[in-house]
């Protein structure tokens, strides 16, 4: 069984649609801006949108800067915002043990965030995530509340929206190189090649390639990712421009084992419990071996921008993904399970923006997508451990045949401009396509592939058999900015974000307790019917202040949704499961804002308070009343605090960080306490212009946790199984790495 523990490589091979031809008559003397990122090299590390949305922008510098060492974690991008709280269990943030909280709402579920490049869904299962070195990243978007009818198209936005803008082609040749070295064996290789504009066509393009691997920083095992990038930009002479992007992405990692709560009050597990560096063979399942993941990725997107008349655009943009790889985790005394993935995503988005006139401008759109293969889990199969590590064929755990997602979502927003006041509005219809699911009675069936096992023609089980479905939710926006002075402005803003529909935990309890559904003759069908997108209304009031020195932007905000899962007892069956019965109210004030101290010196910070709470009782298992109502949800900090300097003088640079989280609770009833916590990194740099034929070469330090704060820091609370347990990660210890970059 060793080839188990490494999927066979897959040639995959996708077309993308001939994208058409521009019309050179239809705008022969329109000349429209290129999409370009800028990247001055004093722009702030971030800073907020100043029109009315809850919205903060990094910058290329603050990209270079945030992303650290690895250049390859989104959620480090988001350190120095509010109301965000970012936890990995690694240092370098490229471990899949991960969270995301905003606003006291945890990831997971059906309450995602919305992961974008350029607009368009990327992020579609395990594999999918951190696909792109951030050195090909030329900016970074974060809405945390409402949001304009373009933005945040995706399975679920109810969390909020990442968008990530891609660095198109250099219109100068050059060639960009790092090596970086740190802490925990850490080590990481880049390398880009701009062409510059090339032949009288002006076609540009680039290849990047990196590599990196990191020891985990307690127990065994490691992480390693593999990428390589292509992008081209072909401009046309009436304007219109289309660019092309093909990606592969590769990574390997071992897990790291969370603690439970008691667990966790023994700090000296924090930094040693693990999964086994060797095989007990009273609990083999714990070796390090059995629980891991690797995934390989690849992505293909085109864009056609083609200018209309002296007053429009049109932007057509298409992508396919593909996901293919496997999680191994332990499934009982000396078994394992292994989870197979294959994420098939096609998408398209169609846009019009026409300015009416001075001071209105109108867009429209269309957004599809198809989704092959999304959770629940397709099959899963189980395999004994045999004494001498080998692993046999024990089961198929599950078998089942899915249908294909599918997502249309129409938009239209208009905004106009009088006097001081600028008005927004707009309105998106989300429609989804939930497919049939059909499971089966896979018991006897040998070990094979899946088409294999399909084709056996295992008997259908009557029990587990669910009906294709439609939805559809209307999500309007509605915002106001309104400028006092020059300098200081009012904002207002107002929006509905939906979720995702996710079925995987209820099926799995349906599975585990299936006797007891039948008996009483509840089918899955009965169940799942009743699962409904989370649905939120948001509003965010504020005040905008940009002057020579100081900018501010604070923020009062509150939200309801509803919808939202919670496993309920039903005394029908004697079995909890996930219904969509959970209220939810979310408000608090937000503050940011940085200060030029002098013409080397700034000053970054980022203060949030943060109330998500259950809008009312839910009942256990038991059948009895929960106390939830008013209580904070897990992994919600009530207060959170950023602050950092961004220091330049001459080829010099520092940037010191500091970021705190309040105190938080890992159960509802707030009885598994976890203390408040402060860590400090700082980062340094320092670079050499034109040395003999290189253009720039520079030396960049980072020493993440600079004070070896001891600390929990991850939290994956089950905000949907009020009986399950939460795990608890230990914050990684100090870490310092070193990165040496050449320009030529």
């Amino acid at each position: 069984m060793a080839s188990l523990m490494h999927p066979r490589k897959k040639v995959l091979a996708a077309a993308l649609a001939a994208l058409f031809a521009a019309s050179q008559a239809a705008a022969a003397e329109v000349t429209l801006p290129d999409v370009v990122v800028p990247s001055p090299k004093d722009a702030p590390l971030t800073q907020p949108d100043p029109l009315p949305w809850a919205h903060d922008s990094v910058s290329r510098e603050g990209i270079g800067v945030l992303g650290g060492p690895a250049q390859t974690s989104t959620f480090r991008l988001f350190d120095l915002m509010p109301s965000v709280n970012t936890e990995t269990a690694d240092a370098y943030g490229i471990s899949a043990n991960r969270n995301l909280n905003l606003r006291g709402r945890t990831a997971g579920g059906g309450g995602g965030i919305t992961f974008t490049v350029d607009g368009m869904p990327t992020t579609i299962g395990p594999g999918g995530a951190d696909l792109f070195d951030l050195e090909n990243i030329g900016a970074y978007d974060l809405y945390r509340g409402a949001m304009p009818a373009g933005v945040g198209l995706g399975v679920s936005n109810i969390l909020g929206v990442a968008d990530m803008t891609l660095r198109r082609p250099e219109k100068q040749f050059g060639i960009e190189a790092s090596q970086g070295f740190g802490s925990f064996g850490f080590r990481r290789t880049f390398a880009r090649l701009d062409s510059g504009s090339v032949g009288p066509a002006g076609t540009a393009f680039f290849v990047s390639a990196s590599d990196m691997q990191t020891d985990k920083w307690k127990g065994a095992g490691q992480s390693e990712r593999r990428n390589a990038m292509f992008g081209l930009a072909q401009p046309f002479s009436n304007g219109a421009r289309i660019e092309v992007f093909a990606l592969f992405n590769h990574i390997a990692a071992n897990d790291y084992r969370a603690m439970n709560y008691a667990q966790a009050q023994d700090k000296s597990n924090w930094r040693r419990f693990d999964y086994d560096e060797v095989r007990n063979p009273a609990q083999q399942q714990l070796y390090y071996g059995f629980n891991r993941q690797e995934f390989d990725d690849i992505a293909l997107m085109a864009n056609l921008i083609l200018p209309v008349g002296e007053n429009g655009r049109f932007t057509l943009r298409t992508h396919y993904l593909d996901d293919d790889g496997y999680m191994m985790f332990g499934a009982g005394v000396n078994r394992v399970r292994r989870w197979d993935i294959e994420h098939k995503q096609t998408g398209l988005l169609a846009q019009y923006d026409l300015k009416l006139s001075r001071n209105v401008d109108l867009a429209a759109g269309y957004w599809w997508m198809t989704l092959e293969s999304p959770p629940p889990p397709v099959y899963q199969k189980d395999y004994g451990i045999n004494a001498d590590g080998s692993l046999t064929f024990a089961q198929w755990a599950l078998l089942s045949k899915h249908g294909d997602h599918k997502y249309r979502s129409p938009f239209v927003q208009l905004t106009g401009r009088l006097g001081p006041a600028t008005l927004s509005g707009g309105l998106r219809l989300m429609e989804e396509y939930v497919p049939s699911l059909s499971y089966f009675n896979a018991a006897g069936l040998p070990d094979g592939s899946y088409d294999g096992a399909l084709a056996a023609n295992p008997p259908r089980d009557p029990w587990m058999q669910i009906e294709s479905k439609d939805l559809r939710t209307l999500l309007p926006n509605l915002s106001l900015r309104y400028d006092l002075t020059p300098d200081t402005a009012l904002t207002a803003a107002y929006g509905r974000r939906v979720g995702g529909t996710n079925s995987g935990a209820t099926i799995n309890t349906y599975i585990a307790n299936r006797n007891a559904f039948v008996s009483k003759g509840v089918t899955l069908q009965d169940v799942i019917g009743k699962l409904e997108p989370e649905v939120s209304d948001n509003v965010d009031l504020g005040v905008r202040y940009a002057g020579e020195r100081l900018s501010l932007a604070s923020s009062i905000y509150y939200s309801r949704a509803r919808n939202g899962q919670v496993n309920v007892f039903d005394p029908t069956v004697g079995v909890s499961y996930n219904q969509c019965t959970a209220r939810t109210i979310g408000k608090g004030v937000e503050l940011e804002g940085s200060y030029r101290v002098s013409a080397s010196l700034s000053a970054l910070f980022a203060a949030s308070y943060n109330r998500f709470a259950f809008d009312g009782d839910i009942l256990t298992r038991s059948g009895t009343p929960t106390p939830t109502d008013g209580k904070q949800v897990p992994n919600a900090a009530r207060v959170l605090g950023r602050f950092g300097l961004d220091w330049r003088s001459g080829d010099w640079s520092v940037s010191p960080m500091v970021r705190y989280t309040g105190k938080r609770y890992g159960d509802i009833l707030q009885k598994e306490e976890v203390d408040a916590y402060w860590v400090a990194d700082v980062h340094l740099g320092y670079r050499w212009r034109n040395v003999g034929a290189l253009q720039d070469v520079g030396i960049h330090a980072s020493v993440l946790n600079l004070f070896d704060k001891r600390y929990i820091g991850m939290i994956t609370p089950n905000s949907t199984d009020l009986n399950a347990g939460t795990s608890y990660y230990a914050g990684a210890p100090r870490t310092v790495a070193v990165t040496m970059t050449a320009k030529f």
